[in-house]
C-alpha cells in the first residue's frame, strides 16, 4: 500500500495546483530547534497551515472540492475509511484517514484500525488528536498520518522502544503494566501524562491501550479523555504513543497585545513538532513561553499522579450472583462467536450439546481498575459486564455468576446511585465487603453513569481498603 500512496500523492497534487503549491511551500519553511525538558523540539513558520473549506464539513464526501481524489481503506467490522491529501500540510505526503459517513470524532472501536492502517502503511506514523485536543473537524471521524522521523517525541519513544525490546533498562522511562504481549511505559521527561506502549499484536495493543484511557478522568460533557495518540509499526511490533492533556489551547492564545500567540496545539505540537501559524509569532517565541504553552495544555500533576496509582493499583476478585433460571443468554465480547446459551439438563450445565457440572469463561485481561466489558448477559435487555463468567447449578436451575474486581462492581453499583449519596453507599458497601457479608446490592452490569465524580468518590474511600 505504501506505494500506492505516493503515486496517490503524487498523481493528486499534479492536479490541485493550490494544495500543490502549500506542499512546495514546505520545502523552504523556516523552522528552528529548542531544548526543552530533555528533548531538541521544532518550531515550523507555516502561514499556510490555514485549511482551504468551501463549505460544510470538509472530511464529508459530498463537500470535497474540485480535483480532491481519495484511495480507499477498511478497518475492522466493515468500517470504511477514505485516505485524502492534506489540505493545510505541515508535513511532505500529509495525509487524512476520514470516515466515509458522518460520525463524530472518538477512538473508541477505532484504534485496531489505525493499527491496521500502520501495518499497511510501515513507513508512516498515524495520529490522532481526540476531541478539544487539536482536532479542527471533531463533528466527523478521522485521522492523519505522516511519513515516520519528523516528531521528536516519535524519534525518542522509538529509541526507548528499541531498547526495552532489547533488555535495555533506561532511567526515562518506567514500566507501568502488562497485558499479555503488550507492555505500558511512562514517560517521565518532556511533559507530564506521557505513555509509550509495544506489543506483538494489535489484540493486546489495543486492550493496553483502552485500560490506559480507561483510568483517565472525563471532563463533564466530554465523551472521552483529552489526548493525542500515535501509533506505528517497527521490528515487527506495534508501537505506540499517547499524550494525555488537560486543555484545548494555553493560556497565551486568549491573551492580547505581546502575550498573545495564536498556537493550538495538536498531535504534532504535543510531539515537539510546535507549528506557527502566524509568520509574526515565530521569531518571538522562546523556550519559556513554549514551556508555558505545554504546562497549560498537558496533563496536571494531581492527575496524572491519580492516573499513575489507578493504573498499578490491584483489587481484590469476588463473586456475585447475576442471573439464574431454566436457559441464559450470553455473548463472550472478545471471542467473536455471538450470542450463546447455557440449559439446564438432568441436573448439569448444557453448552452447546455437551453437560458440565460448572463452565468458566475466563476474562482475557484482568484489569487492575474500572474495567471494560468482558460478556453480556441477554435478560431484559443487554446487561454488560466486567470480569470472568462463570455457570454452575443451583436450586434446580443454571445460575450465572460473575468474578470482578470489587472495586469495579463498587463503581457499578455506586454510580446508580445520585451524587449526594454515593460516598456513603461506597463506605457502607466496603465495610460490607470487609466483613464478608453476603453482596445484597443489585448489580446490573457496568454502569453507563459511571461519570468522573463516581470514580474520585471509589478513589476517595480506598482508605477503608479491603
Amino acid at each position: 500500500m505504501a506505494t500506492d500512496i505516493d503515486k496517490f500523492v503524487h498523481d493528486q497534487l499534479s492536479v490541485w495546483p493550490a494544495v500543490a503549491a502549500k506542499y512546495r511551500n514546505l520545502k523552504s519553511t523556516r523552522t528552528r530547534t529548542l531544548p526543552l525538558s530533555g528533548m531538541l523540539i521544532t518550531l515550523q513558520s507555516n502561514p499556510g497551515r490555514v485549511p482551504i473549506f468551501d463549505h460544510g464539513c470538509p472530511l464529508c464526501e459530498e463537500n470535497y472540492m474540485e480535483h480532491q481524489h481519495t484511495l480507499p481503506f477498511e478497518g475492522r467490522k466493515g468500517r470504511k475509511y477514505n485516505i485524502l491529501v492534506n489540505r493545510a500540510p505541515i508535513f511532505p505526503n500529509h495525509l487524512v484517514i476520514t470516515r466515509d459517513i458522518h460520525a463524530p470524532q472518538t477512538i473508541w472501536h477505532r484504534f485496531p484500525d489505525m493499527l491496521d492502517l500502520a501495518a499497511r502503511l510501515e513507513n508512516y506514523l498515524i495520529f490522532y488528536n481526540s476531541p478539544n485536543s487539536g482536532t479542527t473537524v471533531p463533528q466527523h471521524a478521522h485521522f492523519q498520518a505522516c511519513p515516520k522521523g519528523y516528531m521528536p517525541l516519535e524519534r525518542a519513544a522509538e529509541r526507548l522502544l528499541r531498547g526495552a525490546k532489547a533488555g535495555q533498562p533506561t532511567e526515562e522511562m518506567e514500566f507501568i503494566a502488562s497485558v499479555r504481549d503488550a507492555e505500558l511505559y511512562h514517560y517521565k521527561r518532556f511533559n507530564r501524562g506521557i505513555f509509550l506502549l509495544r506489543a506483538q499484536t494489535a489484540k493486546s495493543m489495543a486492550k493496553l491501550f483502552y485500560r490506559l484511557l480507561d483510568c483517565m478522568n472525563l471532563v463533564a460533557e466530554e465523551t472521552e479523555p483529552r489526548f493525542n495518540a500515535y501509533t506505528y509499526c517497527s521490528e515487527g511490533e506495534f508501537r505506540a504513543i499517547v499524550a494525555l492533556r488537560g486543555a484545548s489551547r494555553p493560556q497565551c492564545f486568549y491573551a492580547e497585545g505581546d502575550a498573545h500567540f495564536s498556537i493550538t496545539p495538536g498531535a504534532a505540537d504535543m510531539a515537539g513538532f510546535v507549528v506557527v501559524p502566524q509568520e509574526e509569532d515565530f521569531d518571538r517565541l522562546n523556550a519559556q513561553v513554549v514551556q508555558d504553552i505545554f504546562e497549560d495544555v498537558t496533563l496536571p500533576k494531581d492527575q496524572e499522579e491519580r492516573l499513575l496509582w489507578r493504573l498499578v493499583r490491584t483489587q481484590p476478585r469476588i463473586e456475585v450472583e447475576i442471573e439464574s433460571g431454566e436457559e441464559i443468554a450470553f455473548e463472550i465480547v472478545s471471542d467473536g462467536a455471538g450470542p450463546q446459551k447455557v440449559r439446564f439438563q438432568d441436573g448439569r450445565i448444557d453448552y452447546n450439546g455437551v453437560l458440565y457440572d460448572e463452565l468458566v469463561f475466563e476474562a482475557v485481561t484482568i484489569s487492575t481498575l474500572f474495567a471494560e466489558p468482558s460478556f453480556i448477559i441477554y435478560a431484559n435487555g443487554e446487561r454488560r459486564y466486567a470480569g470472568t463468567l462463570k455457570f454452575l447449578v443451583k436450586d434446580g436451575k443454571v445460575q450465572a455468576v460473575n468474578i470482578l474486581g470489587a472495586e469495579d462492581y463498587l463503581l457499578s453499583v455506586v454510580s446508580l446511585f445520585p451524587h449526594e449519596e454515593q460516598k456513603e453507599k461506597a463506605l457502607a458497601l466496603r465495610k460490607a465487603l470487609l466483613e464478608g457479608e453476603k453482596i445484597k446490592d443489585p448489580y446490573i452490569g457496568l454502569s453507563e453513569k459511571a461519570d468522573s465524580f463516581a470514580r474520585a468518590v471509589i478513589d476517595e474511600t480506598w482508605g477503608q481498603t479491603l
